[in-house]
């Protein structure tokens, strides 16, 4: 019998690894590796989306999204920053941000375009666009420079395939806010050389530093900006599959287009749950933010104290990106010495462009954390 697989899919690549614990290690196993929150929606908002579900909110949608949600989501964003004016028909609402990525690249992409990945980057983007027949192009930030923005790395990359850039602040994986100076240097080319910026807003709740600034508030990037938008990490809601795109009506209506033969439209009852949770933001912010606040702090704190570890402090987001090359090892080889002998489980940086540094989800509570930096520091490399 033939393979009935597509050629292109017979040699896959899994974009953030596949490791498994070792059974041989000694230790109980502490999963640092994957982005979820390990704490559960909150009570009220499941509530709330329940009786909605049981009042007869389990049907199909529009297929942008309830306008209620749309609404809520310009009203939320207008109150909260400054030159921030969307209306509901350039809001899109879809099943997380990833599928709200995808959705865009095969919107916008004709085959061999070419979109400016800023490295280290959310692995994610690299399949996207290569499946919509796009080019990724990395240009890579630096370490030294704190991972903020270099104009002529970024300007000498450009052709006249360029499409679009993607700029994903606060980062995952370094936890860098960019600087009014890097939003700048984007803003700029992308109009010098007329190109759309795809903003991954992802972690908008969690800059610890400054307020978040989106790049679609600054001068002239209304047009030019599409962004992406999820309640996954900032309501702690990752489950649900819930997000949103702010983009023009264009945009949103191909989007639209491409989406009624994927899903339709989005999850009826994760929408209510959304609505309640905009509804409640100040409080559930309050409530959650804190938490991966001090877990950042507390393990850049064990981190320095790990003579082998270097690390950027994280001025946002939920991750650490930690610097192995004192080790002597490769990323790859120093994360298989964490699960074989310390039964911790990490990302490898490769795998968001960037050798030699791992990244670290303060995605469990401190005193796990604690018993992970425990045992790293116990390595006798």
């Amino acid at each position: 019998m033939r393979n009935f697989i597509a050629e292109k899919f017979i040699k896959r690549h899994y974009t953030m690894g596949n490791k498994k614990f070792s059974e041989k290690c000694k230790y109980t196993p502490i999963n640092l590796g994957i982005g979820d929150l390990d704490i559960n929606t909150d009570e009220e908002i499941i509530e709330k989306a329940m009786r909605d579900a049981k009042l007869g909110h389990t049907h199909y949608t529009d297929p942008h999204g309830y306008l209620e949600l749309r609404q809520a989501i310009c009203k939320y964003h207008k109150e909260n920053y400054k030159n921030y004016n969307f209306e509901a028909e350039n809001v899109m609402v879809v099943s997380g941000a990833c599928h709200g990525l995808y959705l865009l690249f095969k919107s916008i992409l004709n085959q061999g375009e070419e979109v400016i990945l800023l490295a280290p980057y959310f692995p994610v983007y690299i399949e996207q666009i290569e499946l919509s027949g796009g080019k990724p192009v990395i240009v890579k930030t630096k370490f030294e420079n704190q991972f903020q923005l270099i104009r002529e790395d970024i300007e000498k990359v450009i052709t006249s395939k360029t499409k679009a850039i993607v700029l994903n602040t606060p980062s995952n994986p370094t936890g860098v806010c960019y600087n009014l100076k890097s939003l700048n240097i984007i803003r700029e080319i992308a109009i010098k050389y007329d190109i759309l910026v795809i903003a991954d807003d992802v972690y908008d709740f969690f800059s610890y530093e400054k307020k978040f600034i989106p790049i679609v508030t600054l001068p002239d990037m209304k047009e030019r900006t599409v962004t992406v938008c999820s309640f996954s990490k900032d309501f702690a809601m990752t489950g649900w599959r819930i997000g949103y795109i702010f983009a023009k009506e264009e945009i949103i209506d191909c989007i639209n287009y491409i989406n009624e033969a994927i899903i339709y439209s989005p999850v009826s009852v994760s929408q209510r749950c959304a609505l309640y949770a905009l509804k409640d933001f100040k409080r559930l912010k309050n409530s959650i933010v804190p938490i991966f606040k001090e877990r950042i702090e507390y393990a850049y704190e064990r981190i320095k104290e790990i003579k082998f570890l270097e690390c950027f402090k994280p001025e946002g987001g939920i991750y650490l990106f930690v610097n192995v090359e004192k080790t002597g090892m490769s990323s790859s080889k120093f994360v298989n010495l964490l699960l074989e002998k310390c039964g911790i489980l990490v990302i490898d940086g490769n795998c968001f462009g960037a050798n030699g540094f791992i990244r670290i989800a303060c995605t469990l509570e401190k005193t796990i954390l604690k018993e992970a930096f425990d045992r790293i520091s116990k390595l006798e490399l």
